[in-house]
């Protein structure tokens, strides 16, 4: 039933999962046994149904729960002497994670104050972030009062300002519009930050490289994005839809109207009307 995409090979500077498993009472897996490799230079998003393992995993490169089998960052094998240096190394934004301060400057400065930046490069960064995102109209305001787009913006950045290795946020896509995710993506490859996405909406999967999908605990399927979402039957047994442009290629392939699956609506009417 299950389709595995993605080679074996190890990079350096890469999240790399060995026989990983996680059970609440010692019987019943939440995870078992999944072996995933994430280069630093690529972006990945996790998917998978309700229960499937994937906040669980968050929760295990957080370090928040105790596990079987290995985790390395960056090549180092993480335990329990040395995750406090690597912690710094990644940053997990949950859905439920709550600001520490009421404005948005005071969140975006606690962050810095907090791994003991000097004022003046505390300053620069969030100049840096300001001009970026031309977040001015926001700085000053109280955090309670923005849109859900611009509150879920803060809630990354208050992360992303740090400029971890790895950055893995939960669900938190799908509250962004079009241009807000556009932004924040290059802001991440710009500063060399690896995107994790975790996401229910498989529209979010078309803005990053690799998919890792997560059934009942067990790896299901992985590889390049494209690739996975190709595998119409095996995601839809799997109970997940797929992206709308996938989709509907996939079924004007069959008709013969079209020859390759296209993300774009425009390139396809173009192709279409030839």
């Amino acid at each position: 039933m299950y389709n595995k995409l993605l080679s074996g090979v190890i990079f350096v500077g890469a999240i790399k999962l060995k026989d990983l498993s996680y059970s609440y009472d010692g019987k019943n897996k939440v995870l078992s046994e999944i072996n995933f490799n994430l280069r630093k230079d690529k972006t990945l998003s996790i998917i998978g149904t309700s229960n499937s393992g994937k906040t669980t995993l968050l929760k295990i490169l957080n370090g928040e729960l105790e596990y079987q089998g290995e985790v390395y960052i960056n090549g180092i094998l993480v335990n329990s002497n040395n995750f406090g240096a690597l912690r710094r190394c990644i940053a997990v934004v949950y859905r439920d994670s709550s600001f520490i301060t009421d404005k948005v400057k005071d969140e975006l400065r606690y962050s810095l104050e907090n791994i003991n930046l000097s004022p003046k490069e505390i300053t620069k960064r969030i100049n840096g972030i300001n001009e970026y995102f031309n977040i001015n109209r926001i700085l000053n305001k109280a955090i309670d009062s923005l849109s859900i787009n611009d509150k879920t913006l803060v809630k990354i950045l208050s992360y992303a300002i740090m400029e971890p290795s790895y950055i893995a946020i939960d669900d938190l896509l799908i509250d962004l519009n079009t241009r807000t995710k556009i932004l924040l993506l290059n802001y991440l490859n710009s500063k060399k930050i690896t995107l994790i996405n975790v996401t229910s909406d498989m529209e979010d999967v078309l803005y990053t490289d690799y998919v890792l999908c997560l059934y009942n605990g067990i790896d299901a399927i992985d590889g390049k994005s494209l690739e996975v979402l190709k595998n119409e039957k095996i995601l839809k047994r799997l109970g997940l839809s797929l992206p709308f442009m996938i989709d509907l290629s996939i079924q004007l392939e069959l008709y013969g109207l079209i020859n390759r699956v296209y993300l774009n609506k425009e390139a396809m009417v173009k192709n279409l009307w030839k």
